[in-house]
Formats: structure tokens, C-alpha cells, sequence
């Protein structure tokens, strides 16, 4: 029979029973999943944009470079920019720069940018990369080649091939 309550003549009270524990797991458990598939989406989100920042900060970096070797003159023994390691005109490397390598450094945790030697392009291993198509390839990694505009001759760092991440059509950098 159940209790009756001192206060409240004619209402029942009664305990927190298997069916409602259950039904508040699963509530709680659907919210979690939520939760979770909205900061990995978050962290992926933040990763593009970490991107794109880096390819703006080393396309300014080549285009004061460029006026840079304009300003001094040829100089024979100097690489074309298109085949030198872009990472040398930022001030400092980013963060989650790994080096020069001739192929993808198995020791490092994905997120990571490195120039690979062989075929002169800046690489970038995502960590999050549910939403990243890349044309024609299986491997989720980002080549980007130093090439120069058809009309103002500035080199730019150029996605090749192009991508699309969370369907920006874009292909890359805008």
C-alpha cells in the first residue's frame, strides 16, 4: 500500500522505480550522443578553419617574399618559389609543422602539416575529416603546390587537388 504523505492529504508518493531509471538513461544517453556528435563536428569546424588561416598566413608570406626578390634583383642561386618549401616565409612554422620529409612521417598523430621532398608540396594529415572530399583520391590529405597567377604573376599556394570540406564549394581557399 502506498505512503501517504503528511502534508498533502490523498497524494501518494511513491519511489523511483527500474522503469524510470531506464527511461531517464536513455534520455540522458541520446542528449550525450548529441552533445558529442555536435563538439566532434565543433572540432572539425576549428581544424578547417586552422586550414585556412595557415594557408592565408604562408600566401602572404610568398607574396612578400616575391616583392622581396623582385626588390633585390636575380640571384642564380636562389630556388624558384615554386619549389621551395613554403613553411620558410612564415615567421614561425605552425604549430603542428613536422619538417621536410621524403614520405608521410609515421610517428606523428594526425593533424599535422609536412613538405614532402619528392614532390615538392606542402601536406596537411587531418585529424578530423568526416566531411573532407578530396577529387580523386582515397587518402584524406591535403597537397598544396606553390604556383603563380596567370594574371599577376603572384604565387599562391594552390590545393591540388581541390577539396571540398563541409561542402564548400570553394576548393580550397578563397
Amino acid at each position: 500500500m502506498p505512503r501517504k504523505t503528511q502534508g498533502l492529504p490523498g497524494v501518494a508518493l511513491r519511489g523511483f522505480g527500474l522503469v524510470d531509471l531506464a527511461v531517464a538513461l536513455a534520455v540522458l544517453a541520446i542528449l550525450l550522443y548529441f552533445l558529442l556528435d555536435r563538439v566532434l563536428y565543433m572540432q572539425e569546424v576549428a581544424e578547417k578553419t586552422e586550414v585556412e588561416e595557415t594557408v592565408r598566413s604562408i600566401n602572404y608570406g610568398l607574396r612578400l617574399e616575391a616583392a622581396s626578390r623582385i626588390a633585390r634583383g636575380p640571384d642564380p642561386g636562389r630556388l624558384a618559389l615554386e619549389k621551395d618549401n613554403p613553411i620558410k616565409w612564415l615567421n614561425a612554422p605552425p604549430r603542428n609543422y613536422v619538417g621536410e620529409h621524403e614520405k608521410a612521417p609515421g610517428h606523428a598523430k594526425p593533424g599535422y602539416w609536412y613538405f614532402q621532398l619528392q614532390s615538392r608540396q606542402l601536406i596537411y594529415r587531418p585529424n578530423r575529416a568526416e566531411r573532407l572530399r578530396i577529387e580523386g583520391m582515397k587518402e584524406k590529405e591535403l597537397r598544396f603546390d606553390v604556383r603563380r597567377n596567370g594574371v599577376s604573376s603572384q604565387p599562391r599556394l594552390v590545393p591540388h587537388p581541390a577539396y571540398v570540406w563541409f561542402d564548400d564549394r570553394t576548393g580550397g581557399i578563397r
